[in-house]
């Protein structure tokens, strides 16, 4: 089969999901009964990635580096079962490419690489946005109501962080920052 070029068309390939059903067995319930804590408290949750497959994972990795010339589209190696070609014969034309797959992709703002490989592929993963108002009371996993008044008022709050990890979901540890991300491992 032949390579098709990239660009806007391949951002919509190999779709992820915001669902929390997609993610795995004791993560998933884990990360409900996290969702449920949250809610009840009035915190408004954004799920904006669960499962991702990995070809999804490499489409977003590599059109991110292209879009920001860090490195040369005949360099990018090929993954099994993504027929796409890289190269435009002009790094401009390959450049605006990615671009293009970044916006379809919704990563154009993101301010680090994504990961060629991460919890996500696997459903131990998820990544969100939260957001809430004054003071909130949170239960944890054992049934204890965490009062929360300390900003920011995100999920970079500590104590949420916290109240997080007694039902297994982690904020994300790893090098650089990854906002909205959160797993089984903090990974």
């Amino acid at each position: 089969m032949d390579d098709e070029l990239s660009g806007e068309k391949w951002g919509r390939k190999f779709p992820g999901s915001t669902n929390t059903r997609d993610l795995s067995g004791n993560f998933r319930l884990a990360v409900e009964d996290f969702l449920y804590a949250m809610k009840e408290a009035g915190i408004r949750v954004a799920i904006n990635a669960t499962y991702r497959p990995p070809q999804r994972s490499y489409l977003m990795h590599y059109a991110w580096r292209l879009a920001r010339k860090q490195l040369d589209p005949q360099h990018i190696p090929k993954m099994a079962g993504v027929n796409i070609e890289w190269d435009h014969g002009e790094i401009d034309a390959s450049v605006k490419a990615a671009k293009a797959m970044l916006i379809v992709l919704q990563i154009h703002h993101l301010p680090i690489k994504p990961a060629l490989r991460s919890q996500h592929n696997s459903g131990l993963a998820i990544d969100m946005d939260l957001l809430w108002n004054g003071t909130v009371e949170v239960k944890d996993a054992s049934g204890n109501m965490v009062k929360i008044a300390t900003l920011p008022r995100t999920g970079m709050n500590r104590q949420l962080i916290a109240v997080a990890a007694t039902y297994g979901v982690k904020k994300y540890n790893g090098p650089g920052s990854d906002r909205p991300h959160w797993s089984n491992n903090g990974y």
